[in-house]
């Protein structure tokens, strides 16, 4: 069976203080799922819990720090969440993902997870005052749908900054990068839009010197190889010139291999909204990478440090975000309802859910 195991992720993640991280994969009826976790930096895990989606806990782990290797047998197909939750301080953990397919025939099985989201507005009727009785009656009603949904890659910077080395008279050793998030738009508004706007997610690269190119041109031809199985290849952005970067920042699927051998620079990534500052990743390497979704507006900076005493490096930097654009519109339908016979007065409230949802790229939706 180990020469069946089918590796789905390899994947390093940092967790923020009292935060989580949660992946998502897709396995047949039959498979066996098989977990690696191991704790680079931190105390401790809090909690590591192997879910079936979305409600059927099937192992949990508590205060761990390595689990060399779990096997979960797999009764039907879906989709499997691993939570990561973290208490502590911040936590670096490395997690990899496998499958065991149960035959032959099984073993092509798209394992990838794409979200789908809708937003639905439903009014509620009721009266300010009831005076007595009841009757049965069917309600139209109104709500807001997608109708239309697409997704783009921007390009938020992209640029090769030559930092001196700490020796170098009348030059710095350092250099700062910013740049902003998309505007999220709502036309006309965000209760009811006709339009909407929104960036779900964005990716970061920072590489020295050609190594660095070489390396992250390397994770773009893996990425081409990757389309036949992802839910990114649908949108057309894997051959947009960031494949690797347009994979990491929708799906969460990291392309990138291990670093390289060459010149490191030392790296940070700050939220810098005047009354949130906060860090958000940092680095002392040839290659830094990372996706984030958990903020999606605001302004940002990247600070690059040289620690070289003679040498100077050529530090390439690329930042895309992912936008999505909803064209929505009404769809009316009716509700059977118990009402007031007596009413004085009938308010019509507006209640606005939105929904995000993770489906099997192997079924059709």
């Amino acid at each position: 069976m180990a020469q069946n195991e089918l590796l789905l992720a390899d994947l390093t993640l940092e967790i923020a203080p009292n935060k989580e991280e949660n992946v998502y994969y897709g396995f047949e009826k039959g498979d066996q799922l098989v977990l690696h976790f191991e704790l680079l930096q931190g105390k401790e895990l809090k909690e590591l819990e192997v879910r079936e989606y979305p409600d059927n806990a099937r192992f949990a782990a508590y205060e761990v720090k390595s689990l060399p290797e779990k096997k979960i047998e797999v009764h039907q197909r879906g989709i499997f969440q691993i939570r990561l939750r973290n208490a502590g301080k911040k936590a670096v953990v490395h997690l990899q993902i496998k499958r065991i397919p149960a035959n032959a025939q099984t073993s092509d099985f798209n394992s990838n997870v794409i979200w789908k989201e809708r937003i639905d507005t439903l009014y509620d009727i009721k009266s300010e005052e009831v005076l007595s009785g009841s009757k049965t009656e069917y309600v139209n009603l109104r709500r807001r749908v997608a109708r239309k949904v697409d997704t783009s890659v921007v390009t938020l910077l992209e640029q090769t900054e030559r930092i001196h080395s700490t020796s170098r008279i009348n030059a710095s050793n350092k250099a700062v990068l910013q740049f902003d998030l998309p505007l999220n738009q709502y036309k006309p508004n965000a209760q009811e839009p006709d339009f909407s706007s929104e960036v779900v997610a964005w990716a970061y690269y920072i590489g020295t010197g050609e190594e660095g190119e070489k390396w992250y041109n390397e994770a773009n031809l893996k990425a081409l190889g990757k389309t036949a199985t992802s839910g990114a290849v649908g949108a057309g952005l894997i051959s947009s010139g960031y494949g690797a970067l347009a994979l990491l920042a929708i799906e969460g699927i990291s392309m990138f291999s291990n670093p390289p051998d060459g010149e490191n620079v030392q790296y940070v990534l700050w939220f810098d909204e005047a009354d949130a500052v906060q860090q958000l990743a940092s680095g002392n390497s040839i290659v830094g990478y990372g996706r984030i979704d958990r903020i999606n507006q605001g302004h940002f900076r990247l600070e690059l440090e040289n620690d070289n005493l003679l040498e100077a490096i050529n530090v390439h930097v690329k930042v895309i975000a992912i936008v999505v654009q909803t064209t929505y519109g009404d769809e009316y339908y009716t509700e059977l309802r118990e009402t007031p016979v007596d009413e004085r007065k009938i308010v019509r409230e507006p209640r606005l859910q939105k929904v995000r949802f993770p489906v099997l790229a192997a079924e059709k939706h």
